[in-house]
């Protein structure tokens, strides 16, 4: 049975940190959305090299034989036809061969005894000139293959921002495990001085009672950190996998010591990275891509338009002995004219190409809108976390100096342990918040690098 879940133990991997290469490398390698989307890549090759097909080189070949009637005659044609992206202009060349008695309505199958060759070519003037079908299907069908590559760079960015936000959910999670246990280590060590001052008298045996209620109570946030921890590292293990494509829970042995320091964000970093969007994002170039597939529509609705007017040209040469009149070289050449009167399928096709590059420049208008606005938004909340982490910071190192002023007190009589377990609750409570604002502050710098799409240079190998 496929394993769902596998954890990593220490040492088996190595104790070196996750770091959020690997992470994204991971996903790079065996996401299964990932995957799923690489797939269309596929289809958008398959599609392009079908387009391509049109210009293969084709053999035709034809043989027929009349045996019964008054006329009896056996007759074998092949030729070779190539249409070229020039101008639309399709070459060929041939022989056949036509032996017996044809009626005169059939003596053009008639050859001399060692078959004719043949060659010619045929060229458009006006309509099918410039663009056809055939070409235009082979260039929208290579701008589709590129634009696969922007999807998958959309899916890409989208879930790596969602693994890096449960990678420092993980980060979190273990750095207040380190506070849980600091704070339990704290009332158990008490615990022993408080005995022994009951013992000496010092102490109301109350006191003891109160601080093994507080070292209770502090086991039961351990084991509730200890369960968020687990939590976050399964959350963590959809996007971190092994190298069969398993969830991989990362061992405690590669958590972070600590979190990255925290940097203001400059308003001049933010206007080079805006500008850096406005091209880089995969929703942009996707519908730039399609602007340019629907373009060449409309530069086709418009070409057919225009009237049909081929030149044509055919050279044709007998071998062999037998009828005098099939001797010597044959050219010919000449024109073809083709116009319908009302012209309605054409003028249909070019309006309803002209409404869909209407279409497309608005969801483009909207979509560079939407990234600006994202950008500003993603920075807004950068410099806002940034913030709250001072703050919070502040708030710890304040927390810090009443704790340790209630413990001298207390040391000399002048508090209780009631008074000190606040103290370093509160304590713990802005150390909690300090790590919950650190965590939000690289969450937020996660958005901001998906809203840039500077994400995308994070990978890994």
């Amino acid at each position: 049975m496929k394993r769902l879940i596998v954890v990593l133990a220490a040492g088996v991997w190595g104790a070196e940190p996750l770091t959020i290469e690997e992470l994204l490398a991971s996903v790079d390698r065996a996401f299964p959305l990932i995957e799923a989307v690489v797939a269309e890549r596929r289809l958008a090759e398959g599609a392009a090299m079908s387009a391509r097909g049109e210009f293969d080189l084709k053999l035709k070949a034809e043989a027929g034989s009349q045996q019964l009637g008054f006329y009896r005659n056996e007759a074998l044609e092949g030729f070779l036809e190539q249409n070229t992206t020039l101008w639309g202009t399709t070459v060929y060349g041939g022989y056949r061969v036509g032996r017996g008695t044809f009626g005169p309505y059939d003596e053009k199958a008639l050859t001399l005894s060692g078959g004719e060759w043949s060659g010619g070519f045929r060229m458009p003037l006006l309509k099918d000139r410039a663009v056809d079908r055939r070409r235009t299907d082979l260039q929208t069908t290579e701008l589709e293959v590129r634009g696969a590559e922007f999807t998958i760079s959309k899916e890409r960015l989208k879930i790596y921002k969602e693994a890096l936000k449960q990678y420092w959910e993980w980060v979190a999670a273990g750095r207040q495990i380190s506070v849980a246990k600091g704070l339990l280590d704290l009332a158990e060590q008490r615990n022993r001085q408080l005995e022994d001052s009951v013992k000496l008298g010092q102490l109301a045996p109350v006191e003891v009672t109160d601080n093994v209620r507080a070292i209770l109570q502090r086991r039961s946030a351990l084991v509730n950190a200890e369960r968020y921890l687990q939590g976050a590292g399964i959350g963590l293990s959809l996007f971190f996998r092994d190298a069969a494509g398993d969830p991989l829970q990362p061992g405690a042995d590669r958590m972070l010591d600590s979190f990255p320091e925290p940097a203001a964000l400059a308003p001049e970093q933010e206007t080079l990275d805006l500008a850096a969007a406005m091209t880089a994002r995969p929703e942009i170039q996707s519908l730039l891509i399609k602007r340019r597939q629907q373009d060449a529509e409309a530069r086709l609705a418009k070409n057919q338009m225009q009237p049909q007017l081929d030149v044509y040209f055919n050279y044709s040469r007998d071998a062999g002995v037998g009828r005098l009149s099939r001797k010597g070289n044959e050219i010919e050449g000449g024109l073809s004219f083709e116009l319908p009167a009302q012209r309605r399928k054409a003028m249909g096709k070019q309006t309803q190409a002209e409404a869909k590059l209407t279409m497309i420049d608005a969801e483009l208008r909207f979509a560079r809108d939407q990234v600006l606005l994202g950008v500003q938004d993603a920075a807004s909340a950068v410099r806002a976390a940034y913030q709250v982490v001072g703050v919070v910071r502040e708030e710890l190192k304040a927390s810090r100096v009443l704790e340790e002023a209630e413990r001298v007190r207390f040391e000399l009589g002048d508090s209780t342990q009631f008074f000190v377990n606040q103290r370093e609750l509160a304590t713990a409570d802005a150390a909690f918040r300090e790590i919950r604002s650190l965590a939000d502050y690289h969450k937020a710098r996660a958005e901001y690098a998906a809203a840039t799409a500077r994400l995308l240079d994070r990978r890994g190998p």
